[in-house]
């Protein structure tokens, strides 16, 4: 996926540059978000609450919708108008997502609402993945999973509210062009 760095405010992506990556998005990344959402979907628990961290226009929320109608979706971006593109994206889903424009260092919601957080490619970008870590444990429920797939670079480190249960290469249709590390840790409850 690429990343627009130079156009970028406050680490999120705006205006027409948020119209791009949807586009971009929507035409080539689909097999990337079937993978992980198939990933997701075998990982999830029945019935289980998901939150989606750097949701962007919605695709990983899409696919997991169509594999596993049991969830419960919930998706956050700091770019208002990727949870727009996310809002249209996903208007004919039976059971609308929860979206909403925030900060991962914030998050709205309540303690250990979810079951299971994931983040694709977004945790590189965090300003504070320290928070954004504590956060995450905050909304998980006891023993509840976080999976984050991101660039070798990324912050794994970030997250010592949870404990790390795995670490691994994960294939993706992209290997070739960009590696992909898929993280878990679970809420030590």
């Amino acid at each position: 996926m690429p990343h627009d760095h130079h156009h970028r405010h406050g680490g999120a992506i705006e205006g027409r540059h948020s119209d791009r990556y949807n586009r971009f998005a929507r035409l080539f990344a689909k097999a990337q978000y079937r993978r992980i959402a198939a990933d997701i979907a075998s990982a999830a628990p029945q019935d289980a609450a998901v939150l989606d961290v750097g949701t962007g226009p919605g695709l990983l929320l899409r696919n997991l919708a169509d594999l596993r109608p049991d969830l419960r979706l919930a998706g956050v971006d700091l770019a208002a108008d990727m949870v727009a593109h996310a809002e249209r994206n996903l208007a004919d889903l039976p059971a609308r997502p929860d979206l909403r424009a925030a900060d991962v260092a914030a998050l709205p919601f309540e303690d250990g609402a979810f079951d299971l957080v994931v983040s694709t490619y977004s945790s590189h970008h965090w300003s504070d993945p320290e928070t954004g870590g504590a956060e995450i444990a905050r909304v998980l429920r006891p023993a509840g999973r976080f999976l984050n797939y991101d660039f070798p670079r990324a912050p794994f480190d970030a997250f010592d509210d949870l404990t790390e249960t795995g670490r691994t290469a994960f294939r993706t249709p992209w290997t070739l062009f960009m590696k992909t590390i898929r993280f878990e840790a679970v809420d030590p409850g």
